[in-house]
């Protein structure tokens, strides 16, 4: 088995622990709670939307809208699929995309089940957009369009986070680990500036796509087993 190979089978990202998922899970669990109750609307949520529309202009709304349309669903997707395109990080490729469908079907079903509205304040452009421009929806089925409980959005910038974090810890441990939280940590100020969410909503989706992308990595670990066989052969 070549050194690579070593590397990428001791790789935490891809060998998580069961009892770190049960860790997440207990914590979604958790915020879930507090959002369903509302607990956290007018201690974080409404003050941290109201001290951002109060600090908008022109700067800022073109920094942060250029941001968020990173992270829309279509740009990670393509992401995926360059991944699956290069031999050696086409499986991690597969399991992003897997990951990008499962967040986006689940959260689509669960944001009914808590209906927690997006916030009260509506995002005013100061900026002239291009014709035709709108800021993507975090779910696409109308019957979730109006809710923001777990962001989809988020979910789906930790997958890919957690993707890229995975890659790179060979080359960079702290690049990795600071990629997995900081890029969806921006993606987030910006849809806190942009008024699509509340600060709850950013939290339960970051711990939801920690569990969906980790789960999934799991359940294809039969493939990594296969592969080292194949090479020790």
């Amino acid at each position: 088995m070549n050194q690579e190979t070593d590397k990428d089978l001791s790789n935490p990202y891809w060998n998580i622990k069961i009892n770190y998922i049960v860790i997440l899970i207990v914590a979604f669990i958790a915020i879930s709670i507090l959002a369903e109750f509302r607990i956290t609307t007018s201690f974080f949520d409404i003050p941290t939307t109201n001290f951002l529309s109060i600090h908008q202009s022109k700067v800022t709304d073109l920094t942060f809208i250029v941001i968020t349309t990173t992270a829309d669903t279509i740009n990670l997707m393509i992401a995926g699929f360059i991944l699956t395109i290069i031999k050696r990080t086409r499986k991690f490729g597969m399991i992003l995309l897997i990951s990008l469908v499962a967040i986006t079907i689940l959260v689509t079903y669960v944001k009914p089940l808590f209906g927690i509205e997006h916030p009260e304040h509506i995002f005013t452009p100061l900026i002239t957009l291009p014709d035709k421009f709108t800021l993507e929806r975090d779910s696409f089925m109308p019957f979730a369009m109006d809710y923001s409980y777990p962001s989809n959005h988020i979910a789906s910038a930790t997958a890919f986070g957690f993707i890229i974090g995975g890659l790179a810890l060979k080359y960079s441990k702290k690049f990795s680990i600071t990629f997995l939280i900081l890029f969806p940590a921006i993606i987030g100020l910006s849809k806190l500036y942009l008024m699509q969410h509340n600060l709850i909503d950013l939290v339960g989706g970051y711990l939801l796509g920690l569990i969906v992308t980790s789960l999934i990595v799991r359940g294809l670990k039969a493939n990594t087993k296969i592969q080292k066989s194949q090479v020790n052969e």
